[in-house]
């Protein structure tokens, strides 16, 4: 379901009597991130903080990304994997064989450009406004100060002019500067590195917030490399995004709540932390470099999107099962054996990833956890544990189960040492390199095994048709 701007969603989600409007005076400061918290672990609805201490005129949405269900509501559905999967299907119809099938394709091609971002006037104006006027958040006791939790950073590619819209933490340190907290496998870090083997050190960039939770949800995924977020934003619409041009040459949501033009200095880099994170821990201060604000833009009466993020699950975790339901068969596609996966909030998205496969041959388990390893944001699982294809592994007892079952781990684990990680685990001694386990609870072939894997138990389907009335009365009188 494509919602014009957070206002309209703010009308849907009011209409649906699932929108917590609060009118007593909080304050952005630790408050209303204690609140924030507190709801999301009892799946909540999304809170409107209607009267924000020494902000009058502004309101505060959080929460948005309460649960799983936040995402069924938002795509109207709960196949979250059909709506990639449909798309992926008509993208591979583009190389038709018959005369029909071009036609065909042809006409899915003009369906798909009605998901491209067009340009329409934009719903704020140039404004009197800086980073000390928004109710940006402090969300733990010991941070650095205040944070831009759920604002979006967007950047263009120098080369391929592919927009990037993406949710980093960035630390206000003035009216005109925030630092951006951005990672080294991070696509507006890699972007920094094109301008900076140009020659430029100032990147044009704007910090936007408030829009169209689908947007704000493109921005926090990893969306492949090369794929616009703003196409990517329209595919799961179904229906372009509407944009406006700056005078820096990029291109903003037209319904954005406010807007920040400016740059990023690469040379200009600060000290940025302490910080909670989602890990449940504060990171520790690191430099990273600074926006520059220019001009700022906003609408009437502003609505402020944050979140607060700390020990799962919150709305990272969320927005991380999504993740993993709505980009599972763009995985898929690039590894055919895998069958399904399960990234556990508890496991924190990049901490521990569940894959099952279809095994073909010895040695595949280890072929497969190369292959993930070596793909995006997934490259950042610390643990791997690949199962066969029968095994759920959405039911973590089961997968234990298989585990304790399949593993010999002088055989069947690896570890790899020195290798990209995420920045954040505190575990690490020198992030962002680190090690990781891959386990492999696959059954084994008789070239692993060095014998014949023995025959699992299965019962006897005779016995089973025989009983299964008295079974089914057993059942019956005791209320099973």
């Amino acid at each position: 379901m494509a919602f014009n701007d957070l206002r309209e969603y703010i009308s849907f989600m009011r209409s649906k009597k699932k929108l917590i409007e609060i009118y007593d005076e909080v304050d952005s400061i630790l408050e209303i991130a204690e609140i924030t918290r507190r709801a999301t672990y009892f799946h909540l609805p999304p809170l409107l903080f209607k009267n924000v201490k020494g902000y009058p005129g502004w309101s505060v949405i959080t929460n948005i990304f309460y649960s799983i269900e936040a995402f069924y509501e938002l795509f109207n559905t709960k196949n979250l994997e059909e709506i990639t999967s449909s798309f992926l299907e008509k993208m591979l119809g583009f190389m038709p064989i018959t005369f029909s099938g071009k036609i065909k394709s042809l006409f899915d091609m003009l369906k798909l450009g009605k998901l491209l971002p067009s340009k329409k006037k934009p719903e704020f104006k140039e404004a009197d406004l800086d980073f000390n006027k928004i109710p940006a958040l402090k969300t733990w006791p010991k941070d650095a100060g205040r944070y831009l939790t759920f604002s979006i950073l967007i950047t263009k590619d120098p080369d391929t002019g592919v927009h990037n819209l993406s949710v980093y933490r960035m630390q206000i340190l003035n009216e005109k500067e925030v630092i951006v907290h951005w990672q080294a496998l991070k696509r507006g870090s890699l972007t920094s590195f094109k301008y900076k083997e140009k020659g430029i050190t100032k990147i044009p960039a704007a910090i936007v917030n408030g829009v169209d939770p689908i947007i704000a949800f493109v921005a926090a995924s990893p969306v492949p490399p090369g794929l616009d977020k703003y196409v990517f934003s329209g595919i799961l619409r179904n229906e372009g995004v509407p944009v406006h041009e700056l005078d820096n040459g990029l291109l903003v949501p037209s319904t954005a709540e406010t807007v920040f033009e400016g740059y990023i200095d690469i040379n200009d880099v600060r000290l940025e932390g302490p910080f909670g994170d989602h890990l449940g821990y504060y990171t520790p201060p690191d430099y990273y470099p600074v926006f520059k604000m220019e001009k700022a833009y906003a609408r009437d009466n502003p609505i402020f999107h944050a979140t607060s993020v700390g020990k799962p699950p919150l709305e990272t975790e969320w927005i991380g099962k999504a993740t993993e339901r709505l980009f599972l068969p763009f995985i898929k596609m690039l590894i055919p054996e895998i069958v399904d996966m399960n990234l556990p909030e508890y496991g924190l998205f990049t901490g521990i990833g569940i894959f099952s496969i279809k095994k073909y041959y010895p040695g595949q388990a280890k072929k497969t956890m190369m292959s993930i390893w070596g793909l995006g944001q997934l490259s950042l699982l610390k643990m791997v544990i690949i199962v066969d294809a029968d095994v759920n592994v959405h039911d973590l007892n089961q997968v234990l189960y298989t585990i304790s079952t399949t593993v010999d781990p002088k055989r069947d684990i690896l570890i790899v040492d020195n290798i990209i990680t995420d920045s954040l685990d505190h575990t690490t001694p020198y992030p962002p390199l680190g090690s990781k386990i891959g386990i492999d609870a696959t059954r084994k072939f008789k070239e692993e095994l060095g014998k014949e894997w023995p025959e699992e138990l299965a019962s006897d389907e005779n016995v089973v048709k025989k009983v299964m009335p008295l079974w089914e009365k057993i059942k019956s009188q005791y209320h099973l």
